[in-house]
């Protein structure tokens, strides 16, 4: 009988030595690891809203990532480290809501397709993190191919309209034409 108490507690000694050396060797093991590198260092679960590299770099604000940054439960905002472009306009958002914006540049995050992720510090109820391409969303609803690459610049006042009735969201993209810019030779991109 006491034999066998020794062996027990020798039996569960060698497995804590061993899970001692193995963590001295490798590491502390880390939880999900693949989904981690996906989202830039965070888990799956406390991110608000996602963008794809692509849709960083488009010239136009995704509406989603201004409402999520809004958000109470939104902590901060991660930007990939390889976005070279197109990430001023969400940093400047980030200021104007208080939130901090870190810019991740480890190795292990260069294959991950995310571009910009707002994230809480606990767990989030949201359903889909994805956003859907802003020329998908605005071509469905039926705005003008050539309305929709228009974002960033000036437009003539029925393109504003036609846009504000369609995507009143989407007036933060766009800026009407005035008489000054007709006198210039501006013209409407969309037409």
């Amino acid at each position: 009988m006491e034999k066998d108490s020794r062996d027990a507690a020798a039996g569960s000694w060698n497995t804590e030595l061993e899970k001692a050396i193995t963590v001295g060797i490798y590491g502390t093991p880390e939880l999900k690891p693949d989904e981690k590198v996906l989202y830039l260092g965070e888990f799956k679960e406390r991110v608000l809203v996602a963008l794809t590299k692509q849709q960083v770099a488009e010239s136009a604000l995704y509406i989603e990532v201004i409402e999520a940054l809004q958000d109470e439960r939104a902590a901060r905002m991660i930007v990939h480290g390889d976005i070279t472009s197109g990430a001023d306009k969400y940093y400047q958002m980030a200021r104007k809501f208080g939130k901090p914006y870190l810019i991740r540049h480890d190795q292990k995050y260069k294959k991950s397709t995310m571009g910009l992720l707002v994230v809480g510090n606990e767990a989030v109820d949201v359903e889909t993190i994805a956003v859907e391409d802003r020329a998908t969303r605005l071509a469905a609803i039926g705005l003008p191919q050539s309305l929709i690459q228009a974002a960033g610049q000036k437009i003539c006042s029925d393109c504003y309209a036609l846009m504000e009735k369609l995507a009143p969201e989407e007036r933060i993209n766009y800026k009407r034409l005035n008489f000054i810019d007709r006198l210039t030779g501006d013209q409407c991109p969309a037409h």
